[in-house]
Protein backbone atom coordinates (compact mmCIF):
# COMPACT_ATOMS: atom_id res chain seq x y z
CA UNK A 1 0.00 0.00 0.00
CA UNK A 2 1.30 3.16 -1.12
CA UNK A 3 0.39 6.54 1.10
CA UNK A 4 -0.54 9.47 -1.59
CA UNK A 5 3.09 10.66 -1.15
CA UNK A 6 4.64 7.95 -3.20
CA UNK A 7 6.23 5.62 -0.04
CA UNK A 8 5.50 2.25 1.01
CA UNK A 9 3.14 2.30 4.34
CA UNK A 10 4.84 -0.09 6.74
CA UNK A 11 1.66 -1.21 8.97
CA UNK A 12 0.61 -4.22 6.81
CA UNK A 13 4.31 -5.32 7.64
CA UNK A 14 3.80 -4.80 11.14
CA UNK A 15 0.28 -6.42 11.30
CA UNK A 16 1.42 -9.45 9.33
CA UNK A 17 4.41 -9.57 11.83
CA UNK A 18 2.21 -9.24 14.64
CA UNK A 19 -0.28 -11.86 13.73
CA UNK A 20 2.61 -14.12 12.92
CA UNK A 21 3.84 -13.55 16.54
CA UNK A 22 0.30 -14.81 17.69
CA UNK A 23 -0.32 -17.49 15.71
CA UNK A 24 3.62 -18.92 16.99
CA UNK A 25 2.34 -18.47 20.61
CA UNK A 26 -0.10 -20.34 20.07
CA UNK A 27 0.26 -23.63 18.78
CA UNK A 28 0.22 -26.05 22.05
CA UNK A 29 2.18 -29.49 21.70
CA UNK A 30 0.21 -31.55 23.66
CA UNK A 31 1.31 -35.51 24.19
CA UNK A 32 -1.49 -37.93 24.14
CA UNK A 33 -1.38 -42.26 23.91
CA UNK A 34 -1.59 -43.57 20.76
CA UNK A 35 -5.36 -44.27 19.56
CA UNK A 36 -4.49 -47.84 18.59
CA UNK A 37 -3.19 -50.03 21.35
CA UNK A 38 0.66 -51.60 20.80
CA UNK A 39 0.70 -54.80 19.49
CA UNK A 40 2.17 -55.99 23.08
CA UNK A 41 -1.24 -54.81 24.80
CA UNK A 42 -2.85 -55.95 22.45
CA UNK A 43 -1.72 -59.64 22.28
CA UNK A 44 -1.60 -60.18 26.25
CA UNK A 45 -4.20 -62.97 27.45
CA UNK A 46 -5.19 -62.79 31.02
CA UNK A 47 -6.80 -66.19 32.13
CA UNK A 48 -8.90 -67.29 29.15
CA UNK A 49 -7.01 -65.22 26.55
CA UNK A 50 -9.79 -62.43 26.51
CA UNK A 51 -10.53 -61.45 22.73
CA UNK A 52 -8.53 -58.65 20.92
CA UNK A 53 -11.36 -56.29 21.62
CA UNK A 54 -11.35 -56.52 25.27
CA UNK A 55 -7.66 -54.73 24.99
CA UNK A 56 -8.94 -52.55 22.68
CA UNK A 57 -11.82 -51.61 25.45
CA UNK A 58 -9.19 -51.17 27.97
CA UNK A 59 -6.79 -49.16 26.07
CA UNK A 60 -9.22 -46.81 24.99
CA UNK A 61 -10.50 -46.75 28.44
CA UNK A 62 -6.55 -45.48 29.31
CA UNK A 63 -6.77 -42.90 26.21
CA UNK A 64 -10.06 -41.22 27.50
CA UNK A 65 -9.39 -41.53 31.59
CA UNK A 66 -6.73 -42.75 32.81
CA UNK A 67 -3.76 -40.49 30.87
CA UNK A 68 -5.56 -37.20 31.92
CA UNK A 69 -5.36 -38.34 35.73
CA UNK A 70 -1.85 -39.66 36.00
CA UNK A 71 1.50 -37.69 34.90
CA UNK A 72 3.01 -39.26 31.36
CA UNK A 73 6.67 -39.27 32.47
CA UNK A 74 6.06 -40.96 36.04
CA UNK A 75 4.91 -44.87 37.08
CA UNK A 76 1.44 -45.39 37.17
CA UNK A 77 0.49 -46.73 40.89
CA UNK A 78 0.15 -50.42 41.45
CA UNK A 79 -3.67 -50.00 42.75
CA UNK A 80 -5.80 -50.01 39.98
CA UNK A 81 -8.17 -47.02 39.61
CA UNK A 82 -11.32 -47.68 40.13
CA UNK A 83 -11.63 -45.95 36.79
CA UNK A 84 -10.17 -48.41 34.93
CA UNK A 85 -12.64 -50.54 33.76
CA UNK A 86 -14.38 -51.15 30.44
CA UNK A 87 -18.07 -49.52 29.68
CA UNK A 88 -19.57 -52.72 29.32
CA UNK A 89 -18.53 -53.83 32.94
CA UNK A 90 -19.72 -50.47 34.35
CA UNK A 91 -22.23 -51.00 37.18
CA UNK A 92 -21.80 -55.16 37.39
CA UNK A 93 -20.39 -57.36 39.72
CA UNK A 94 -17.07 -58.49 37.83
CA UNK A 95 -16.20 -62.45 37.16
CA UNK A 96 -13.29 -63.62 39.06
CA UNK A 97 -12.25 -64.08 35.21
CA UNK A 98 -13.04 -60.57 34.12
CA UNK A 99 -10.87 -59.55 37.56
CA UNK A 100 -8.43 -60.89 36.66
CA UNK A 101 -7.93 -59.44 32.70
CA UNK A 102 -9.00 -56.06 34.21
CA UNK A 103 -5.68 -56.72 37.02
CA UNK A 104 -3.50 -58.25 34.04
CA UNK A 105 -4.63 -55.19 31.56
CA UNK A 106 -3.61 -52.55 33.70
CA UNK A 107 -0.09 -54.69 34.68
CA UNK A 108 0.41 -54.33 30.57
CA UNK A 109 -0.54 -50.95 30.76
CA UNK A 110 1.90 -50.07 33.75
CA UNK A 111 4.47 -51.53 31.15
CA UNK A 112 3.35 -49.35 28.50
CA UNK A 113 2.96 -45.93 29.87
CA UNK A 114 6.59 -45.58 30.15
CA UNK A 115 7.06 -46.52 26.49
CA UNK A 116 7.47 -43.21 24.05
CA UNK A 117 6.30 -45.63 21.38
CA UNK A 118 2.82 -45.68 23.44
CA UNK A 119 2.65 -41.77 22.93
CA UNK A 120 2.48 -39.23 20.32
CA UNK A 121 2.40 -35.19 19.92
CA UNK A 122 -0.26 -33.68 18.74
CA UNK A 123 0.17 -29.84 18.10
CA UNK A 124 -3.12 -27.04 18.40
CA UNK A 125 -3.99 -23.74 18.39
CA UNK A 126 -5.00 -22.62 21.45
CA UNK A 127 -5.63 -18.13 21.48
CA UNK A 128 -7.48 -18.35 25.01
CA UNK A 129 -4.37 -16.65 26.54
CA UNK A 130 -4.22 -13.90 24.13
CA UNK A 131 -8.11 -13.42 24.34
CA UNK A 132 -8.19 -13.64 27.70
CA UNK A 133 -5.15 -11.07 28.42
CA UNK A 134 -7.27 -8.70 25.84
CA UNK A 135 -10.31 -9.11 28.17
CA UNK A 136 -7.85 -8.14 30.77
CA UNK A 137 -6.53 -5.18 29.23
CA UNK A 138 -10.10 -4.03 28.26
CA UNK A 139 -10.88 -4.44 31.64
CA UNK A 140 -7.89 -2.20 33.21
CA UNK A 141 -8.30 0.26 30.72
CA UNK A 142 -12.25 0.62 31.32
CA UNK A 143 -11.13 1.09 35.21
CA UNK A 144 -8.94 4.50 34.05
CA UNK A 145 -11.56 5.61 32.40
Amino acid sequence: MRPSDGRFSLWPVAILIMLGIIGAFSIKPTVKLKVDPPPDFLALHASTAPKASIASEYWHVAERVIQWKYNRTAALPEQMPEEFVRPADVDKPLSAEDRAARVAYWEKLREEWLRPESWRTVYSIDIGWFVSGCQTAWHEAGKLF
